[in-house]
């Protein structure tokens, strides 16, 4: 199988991205799976022991440069596929050349960003030696449509999932406030897969579940710690049929919060709806983050701040797509249309306590859609 054939729609936007953006060729050089996105063009028949390029431009066919000794099938497959065999370094990049040498602005997957940057820097110089007079520029935006611009079956059941989590968290808040001063972590965290199992929703690794002093971690892991009265409770959980729902709300075994909760709170939920308001198709990634970023520090809580405000999601949990990231990872990738992301700012006070508020945001054409009903509140259990 080869899933590029199919692609009859991603290559459409990815053919107008290219327009727009003044870029003619995108050259994808993977060895060994150093880059997913060739892998996710040709499926079954990717070559896994050698090096291979495919370049995309404007107009069909598309081009594979591959070795002789692997990948028989790709030959003669489509007359949409350009398919050329090496068998040395020097006919490797003598294709290179006579293919991509009247490409006036090409893009390869390489970045600043960690995320993106798939190329290891002595292939990109060969690349660019065979290639002298040709403009390079990032594709990190281009491996974004490949990988998480979603199609409308997805994000229905992105959507889906974030109804069916909500509800899931509801339910382990209940459990909760049944079961106070008897209940530890581990046991909330139980359920929770317990209920993943029954509604068939797949997940990865443990949901958070963090008591008090504990929600100051923002990756803890749950231990038997017990949940008592007048205690601070985090629930972080995610889980997916196709694409990832992930949610973040908090709660307390109290009647009256504590003041310096409240104001915690406030801060994060003022930052979390600033955020999902700057979130427009086609800006920087960054922007949103930036934002958050200035009502916690505002607030006094720069100190606390550990972390970005938001990653990608589709098939995985943390996506290939951009995140709300001016801090970790600063991003230079756009939101696209058709992606969705995390908004979820968070602070934490060592030896006290942790807030973090997560909702998901579907990015569409025209407007942004948030597919986790948003925590105002938090909860008195």
């Amino acid at each position: 199988m080869v899933p590029l054939l199919e692609m009859e729609e991603k290559l459409k936007q990815l053919r107008s991205f290219m327009k727009k953006s003044g870029i003619d060729g995108w050259l994808i050089y993977d060895f060994r799976g150093c880059d997913p996105t060739g892998k996710a063009l040709l499926g079954t028949l990717t070559p896994h022991s050698r090096q291979y390029v495919v370049i995309i431009t404007q107009e069909n066919p598309i081009i594979i440069i591959k070795p002789r000794i692997e990948s028989q099938e790709l030959i003669g497959l489509s007359q949409n596929l350009l398919v050329t065999d090496y068998r040395t370094q020097v006919e490797f990049k003598q294709a290179v050349e006579e293919h991509a040498k009247n490409i006036g602005c090409i893009a390869a997957n390489f970045s600043k960003n960690p995320q993106t940057d798939m190329i290891p820097a002595g292939r990109l110089a060969l690349l660019r030696s065979a290639l002298p007079n040709t403009e390079w520029k990032s594709g990190e935006n281009l491996m974004q449509i490949i990988h998480s611009v979603l199609t409308e079956n997805q994000l229905a059941s992105q959507e889906r999932a974030a109804k069916t989590c909500t509800r899931i968290m509801e339910q382990a808040f209940a459990f909760i406030a049944e079961r106070v001063g008897t209940v530890r972590e581990c046991d909330v965290a139980s359920y929770i897969l317990g209920r993943f199992k029954e509604e068939k929703l797949e997940t990865v690794n443990t949901p958070i579940v963090a008591v008090q002093l504990n929600s100051a971690n923002p990756h803890y892991t749950p231990s038997k710690a017990k949940i008592g009265k007048d205690k601070l409770v985090m629930i972080d959980l995610w889980a997916k049929w196709e694409i990832f729902a992930d949610i973040t709300w908090m709660g307390y075994t109290g009647t009256k919060l504590p003041t310096e909760i409240e104001e915690a709170w406030d801060a994060v939920l003022l930052a979390r709806m600033t955020a999902t308001k700057a979130i427009k198709p086609n800006i920087p990634s960054s922007l949103p983050d930036e934002k958050a970023r200035e009502i916690l520090t505002s607030a006094g809580y720069e100190d606390a701040i550990m972390h970005r405000t938001g990653h990608s999601i589709d098939t995985e949990l943390h996506g290939k797509g951009a995140n709300l990231d001016s801090y970790e990872m600063p991003e230079t990738r756009l939101l696209l249309p058709d992606s969705v992301v995390s908004v979820e700012p968070g602070v934490y006070l060592p030896q006290r306590f942790g807030i973090r508020s997560e909702i998901d945001v579907a990015i569409t054409q025209n407007r942004c859609k948030i597919t986790t009903p948003p925590q105002e509140t938090i909860l008195c259990l």
